[in-house]
């Protein structure tokens, strides 16, 4: 089994900020993440994507494609015991920017060779810049699921390189979070999958390492997977989130307790 790679953390000069609303003092501001439900084949770890920044927007679609039997087909009974894996006519859309300038400062000598001794890790954002954020995006989307071969926690895919950077995505059921709340009462939570991304670096050092990125992810939404799935869990929309939520980028397991409102005089919320 192979151990997910992970994101490196971002410098704390870029991480670290004031509040102003708490006379200048430094602090933590809690980021979003997006986060496998579990475990794919072949990994032993669940893949996470960190935000250095919020996204200063959100935008949510919901839509109905039709009233035909096609859709009574893919939408669940009263009748189901599974949780249902289609992929819903709603989608969720923001933008990541991701910078490494203050990794990189300093990391490469005047011949454009890494510097303190730094290696030719292609994780690591002093030597390879954002290309590190890029590709923890594309494990997530399970693009390196083919050639996970080799991998741990600080190395890249250590075959294929060409095609481990160009691999095929997936479909991988994922929780994403706008916020680190300790319950999802608190923080702004989908859960689906990324069915379309595009990155667009915006700057390179002298040495042509990409230094800053932007993200833009297009993210559909799935039926969240229920406790007890079937009968008329799976139909009423008289559903919240009770508990389950995370405490911490990288502990959460996802909002999988559900309870059921009482319908009456709540239909259709």
């Amino acid at each position: 089994m192979t151990v997910a790679i992970t994101q490196p953390q971002f410098d704390k000069r870029i991480s670290t900020l004031a509040f102003p609303l708490q006379g200048g003092k430094f602090g933590t501001i809690q980021r979003g993440f997006m986060v496998w439900e579990k475990a794919i084949t072949g990994y032993s770890t669940k893949a996470q994507v960190n935000f250095l920044y919020n996204p200063s927007s959100v935008s949510a679609d919901y839509t109905i494609s039709d009233s035909s039997v096609g859709s009574a087909l893919m939408f669940p009974t009263g009748f189901n015991d599974v949780n249902l894996r289609v992929p819903l006519n709603q989608t969720v859309e923001w933008s990541l920017l991701f910078d490494r300038t203050y990794e990189l400062w300093g990391q490469y000598e005047p011949d454009g060779t890494p510097s303190n001794g730094w290696t030719n890790n292609t994780n690591d954002p002093k030597v390879v810049g954002v290309l590190a954020d890029i590709m923890a995006m594309q494990q997530f989307t399970g693009m390196f699921v083919a050639y996970s071969s080799g991998n741990s926690n600080s190395t890249a895919p250590t075959s294929g390189a060409l095609t481990g950077w160009q691999g095929i995505m997936q479909m991988i059921p994922a929780w994403v979070y706008f916020g680190g709340g300790s319950s999802s009462a608190t923080s702004l939570w989908y859960y689906g999958y990324v069915s379309e991304w595009d990155v667009t670096v915006t700057h390179w050092t002298q040495y042509m390492i990409p230094q800053r990125c932007v993200i833009n992810i297009t993210f559909t939404m799935l039926p969240p997977p229920l406790t007890g799935a079937g009968g008329s869990q799976q139909t009423s929309f008289n559903f919240q989130p009770t508990s389950g939520t995370p405490t911490a980028a990288g502990t959460t397991s996802g909002p999988a307790a559900f309870t059921q409102l009482p319908s009456s005089g709540v239909s259709g919320r």
